[in-house]
């Protein structure tokens, strides 16, 4: 059934997804006087990008072939079409939407916003539902849902948390920390390549964001049977993102 600990882990996440971007944002507003204009403007080329136009393809992709067939196909498609809708859909927002936004507190400002969009809503809001879900378990509650939901569906709710190892959703939280941050150094590395007209940050981040993703694929496809492997390498590449844009500033030709 659902312990506590379970419980615990979960409650930890949905802090760590929702918390870090809020007092990261409160931080940077009253340090640096982020825009809130470029950070909306970060969520919504995330949930237009990522959530919907992206999510558009993969129904398109897997109604129409068999690439679940295909390990190392399917793993390679995901992490292109991540890195291609997201690494353009900033491209757009700063080309066409930010225009006379061009200082270095910008591309923070943005990262701050899709970063946070993504934590926020794939790891706080995903794993309130699991909060959510694992209480009515534990409760004996959650054959409640059934007067709403089909049967299967229920049951399928049930197994999941149920099933699924306490420690998978202490990772979640960590996995969308260290994902927050490689969001924000992607962001800065778009916004300097619009900036200073060099193309090859651009390339730049679209490696990095399918080396990321290229991993954690690799294991939805069974490739990688490790989850620890999966979130030792997003570590390292987190931690370099982190030193990226703790010295972006100065990289960017701004002063400190």
């Amino acid at each position: 059934m659902v312990n506590d600990i379970k419980i615990y882990f979960i409650i930890i996440s949905v802090a760590i997804s929702i918390l870090t971007p809020v007092i990261l944002i409160i931080y940077c507003y009253k340090r640096f006087r982020i825009s809130f204009k470029v950070l909306a403007t970060g969520v919504l080329i995330f949930v237009v990008f990522a959530l919907i136009l992206e999510s558009l393809l993969h129904q398109f992709v897997f109604k129409y072939t068999d690439i679940l067939k295909y390990p190392y196909v399917y793993a390679i498609y995901g992490a292109c079409a991540a890195a291609v809708f997201e690494e353009f859909g900033r491209l757009i927002g700063f080309k066409i939407l930010l225009k006379k936004y061009r200082e270095w507190k910008d591309g923070l400002s943005y990262g701050l916003g899709h970063g946070g969009a993504e934590a926020v809503i794939i790891g706080g809001i995903s794993n309130i539902n699991n909060l959510v879900y694992s209480y009515m378990i534990k409760s004996g509650s959650l054959d409640a849902l059934k007067a709403k939901l089909p049967a299967a569906a229920v049951q399928q709710i049930k197994s999941s948390i149920i099933n699924t190892p306490s420690y998978m959703f202490l990772l979640s939280g960590f996995e969308r920390l260290f994902a927050f941050t490689i969001q924000i150094a992607l962001s800065i590395l778009v916004f300097y390549s619009i900036k200073n007209g060099k193309i090859r940050y651009f390339v730049y981040a679209l490696l990095l964001h399918f080396t990321t993703d290229i991993f954690a694929a690799l294991y939805q496809a069974k490739v990688i049977k490790s989850i620890f492997v999966v979130e030792a390498i997003v570590f390292v590449i987190a931690l370099f993102s982190l030193i990226f844009v703790l010295n972006s500033k100065k990289i960017s030709g701004e002063a400190s």
